[in-house]
């Protein structure tokens, strides 16, 4: 359960990594897409609104040259002051750009041009007002049309210097968003790899508990195991007052089974013993925990039951199915003729007394049970 808790909690963490990392690299490059060029594009629309004014100029100046009229002249009055406010916020805008400045200087040069000569058409526009010579048309007519070919021509070469400057700058923030996705993905790689590694160290320090808490013929819990949870198990008995008791079993002339006919079938011998003995408790109604607490091969031939919450007459009573049970165990060949039986000491603990000095009880009744026979229960 422990095992199976951190790996949930490592799994658990390694997702929500993953998670946060994808969450981080999407609203990155949502935002990325979202405000690359931004500086950019506002001077574009600018540059593109810029653009209509050369335009509206000459219509304004042609519709004053055919007939003069305050409309017209109201309207050319309106652009020559809308220019310059254009062309000092688009300087603005510029200057306070990341563009490099030689790329700009020569169009703010040709519009500073641009703005020199807008007093001068002004004036132009009054003396055709005030005498419509075919001199004043053409002198207005040149100098106009001078004017718009000289704010078409800068704001063209702008709107492509500031569409190649966006367009760079998207390039750059595609290059930067995906080296900001390969560097997410190798933290991922990374802290998932180390995560991994953990989790295979904790599976072989599980392992190496386990191991060393687990008799490996039989599976069973070995001495240490027992003896750390009759620990629990005394604790438990002296907070409630509920009685404890412990059987030591040992197998009649086993030797003799490993000199007849080896030890594999020996081997197979305290197998079947351990398979009786974890049956009975699991079908025991006198204890409540699980087998593997609560038995145990202590060496050689010898096991231990723990049993909480159980008396001398239960033990008792257990016990002896116990060893029915064993004398029951049909061997496997070639010792099938062959019968096994055990012996068994039963202890139940006296109030404060620990798990070693039960054990020493039991341990002596055990050996009671030897020197009177064999097959047979003794009480300490």
């Amino acid at each position: 359960m422990k095992v199976d808790g951190f790996r949930i909690g490592l799994v658990t963490v390694i997702v929500v990594l993953f998670g946060l990392c994808g969450l981080a690299a999407g609203m990155y490059m949502t935002q990325a897409r979202h405000l690359v060029g931004a500086d950019y594009t506002a001077m574009v629309t600018d540059v593109v609104r810029a653009q209509e004014d050369p335009v509206k100029l000459r219509l304004g100046l042609d519709s004053l040259l055919d007939s003069p009229d305050s409309i017209h002249i109201q309207q050319v009055s309106h652009l020559m002051w809308l220019i310059p406010q254009r062309m000092e916020s688009l300087r603005h805008s510029l200057e306070n750009s990341d563009l490099p400045s030689q790329g700009y200087a020569p169009l703010l040069e040709e519009l500073d041009y641009v703005k020199q000569q807008l007093p001068t058409l002004g004036e132009r526009v009054e003396r055709v007002m005030d005498e419509r010579t075919p001199a004043n048309l053409d002198s207005l007519r040149v100098l106009g049309l001078e004017v718009e070919e000289g704010l078409a021509w800068s704001y063209s070469e702008l709107n492509e210097l500031l569409h190649q400057a966006s367009a760079e700058q998207r390039r750059m923030m595609g290059w930067l968003s995906t080296a900001v996705l390969l560097l997410l993905s190798m933290l991922v790689v990374v802290v998932g790899g180390l995560a991994l590694s953990l989790l295979q160290i904790h599976r072989q320090r599980e392992r190496l508990r386990e191991l060393s808490e687990t008799d490996a013929l039989t599976g069973l819990s070995n001495r240490r195991k027992m003896q750390e949870m009759a620990q629990h198990d005394f604790a438990r008995a002296a907070r409630q007052g509920g009685a404890l008791s412990l059987l030591v079993l040992d197998l009649d002339l086993f030797k003799e089974v490993n000199d007849r006919f080896g030890h594999p079938a020996g081997d197979k011998v305290l197998k079947a013993v351990a398979d009786v003995l974890v049956k009975r408790v699991r079908e025991s109604d006198v204890v409540a925990r699980m087998e593997s607490d609560v038995v145990a091969r202590m060496g050689g031939e010898e096991f231990a039951v723990l049993l909480p919450d159980t008396d001398r007459d239960a033990a008792t009573r257990f016990a002896e199915r116990i060893r029915g049970d064993i004398e029951r165990i049909a061997l496997p060949e070639p010792a099938d003729a062959h019968a096994i039986t055990v012996s068994i000491g039963i202890a139940t603990a006296a109030p404060g007394e620990g798990f070693d000095a039960l054990y020493t009880r039991a341990d002596r009744a055990l050996y009671r049970a030897k020197a009177r026979g064999r097959n047979r229960l003794e009480h300490a």
